[in-house]
């Protein structure tokens, strides 16, 4: 969302501020302000805009202009009003807004901030419609497409697990229950089978009488339920719900499974994930080998630079490692301090990839508040076939002494080393 951009639009200076800060502060996205439907149409015209949150009574524009200008453009657009009557919202829904947001205070706020932050997010997600009617999907789609999803349709169930086999970036499946071939109740079954709820979001939409119907649903992996007819506000509450829920969830599993620094898997998950890994690779006769990485002189670089500094480097070095290492064949990690480690499973040029990570990382030194710090690592690569983990480490490890005794900035690869007991530094 790096190059995302929002608008706001209020009359207010004291408001505008305040939301405008808030927006800076959470969402990762430039924020431009704008106090009247001139201004808003001028900074229309100079650059597109991914959401806009906008007031409905402005000074120049008292009926609610600068909503239109905004779908004009093709702009997201979520609406400040200051009354919520039904005549207000109607009209509003009327015109395919995205959400109204009533000023009542900090409260209100916050869920427009949120829901900005979830509509640029939405344009990484795609929504999974399955219903028999083509009128339905239609309507779905078009008011999925108001919230910036990516939208694929099913006309039955056997459809939907086919297009959900094929699209690993469906996040949420909207079914109906009653279809030809496979019912909606039989899809979330087979669904669940594919993706855990923490994984996929699944909500059941129905406008059949039969009471037991969601309770069926959400027995059978539903997240969720709907009776037809639903409004588009109900729908809106309920998808953003779920996808937050998803959210939560992926953000605790990374806190337990990621170094929160680099981005890399941690300890924890490394021994975990990667002793599956290796035990799979080593069913199917694949090579296996283990990289121990350590950096050099990394206690000179805070003492001289400074622990930001540090940090920095940390950074860099995870970033380096998933760039060349990230993928289905590798799993780099930071297991603790200035030490990392990559398992490699069915790579047979290791020591050429290893190597030219390494010359790499030495030709490009790391721009911190304390100057330019050079970076280089130490590298033991061992791969010892029918051990386990564990075995693979000490191995790498002991080959990484010997790349610091004999210098540093080296790759040492091979079989386990006689002990050397030189220190790391």
């Amino acid at each position: 969302m790096g190059n995302s951009s929002v608008l706001v639009v209020d009359d207010s200076p004291m408001f505008l501020q305040v939301v405008t800060r808030r927006l800076a502060e959470e969402v990762d996205a430039e924020v431009v302000a704008a106090v009247s439907l001139r201004a808003a149409q001028t900074a229309m015209a100079e650059r597109r805009f991914d959401v806009a949150l906008l007031d409905l009574n402005l000074p120049d524009a008292p009926g609610g202009e600068v909503v239109d200008l905004a779908l004009a453009h093709h702009i997201p657009a979520i609406v400040f009003a200051g009354d919520c009557s039904e005549q207000t919202r109607s009209r509003l829904w009327a015109k395919r807004i995205v959400d109204y947001v009533v000023k009542e205070g900090e409260e209100s706020l916050n869920y427009a901030v949120r829901l900005v932050r979830r509509i640029l997010r939405n344009r990484q997600v795609a929504v999974l419609v399955v219903d028999d009617s083509a009128t339905v999907r239609h309507m779905l789609a078009e008011m999925l497409a108001v919230h910036c999803f990516t939208v694929l349709e099913a006309a039955d169930g056997s459809e939907g697990l086919r297009l959900l086999a094929e699209h690993p970036n469906v996040r949420l499946v909207i079914t109906d229950y009653e279809m030809p071939q496979m019912n909606g109740v039989r899809l979330v079954q087979a669904a669940r089978g594919l993706y855990p709820k923490e994984e996929l979001a699944i909500i059941g939409i129905s406008g059949h009488e039969q009471k037991d119907l969601s309770a069926r649903f959400l027995k059978s992996g539903a997240n969720d339920f709907l009776h037809k007819p639903f409004s588009a506000e109900e729908l809106y509450c309920r998808i953003t719900q779920n996808l937050d829920l998803l959210e939560y969830i992926r953000t605790i599993r990374d806190l337990s499974e990621k170094d929160m620094l680099t981005g890399l898997a941690n300890r924890r998950y490394f021994f975990a994930h990667g002793s599956q890994l290796l035990a799979k690779a080593q069913e199917r006769q694949e090579p296996v080998y283990v990289a121990m990485l350590d950096l050099d002189h990394f206690k000179r670089v805070n003492d001289q630079y400074g622990h930001e500094a540090g940090d920095a480097v940390l950074r860099h070095l995870g970033t380096m490692l998933l760039r060349h290492f990230g993928g289905e064949q590798a799993l780099p990690a930071r297991l603790g301090g200035e030490e990392f480690a990559v398992l490699f499973v069915g790579v047979t040029d290791v020591a050429a990839r290893v190597e030219a990570f390494r010359a790499e990382l030495a030709a490009t030194p790391v721009n911190a508040p304390g100057g330019s710090v050079p970076v280089t690592v130490s590298i033991g690569v061992c791969g010892l076939p029918g051990q386990n983990l564990e075995r693979h480490l000490a191995c790498a490890d002991q080959l990484l002494y010997r790349a610091k005794h004999r210098g540093r900035n080296r790759v040492e690869m091979g079989a386990s080393p006689q002990k050397m007991d030189t220190g790391k530094e």
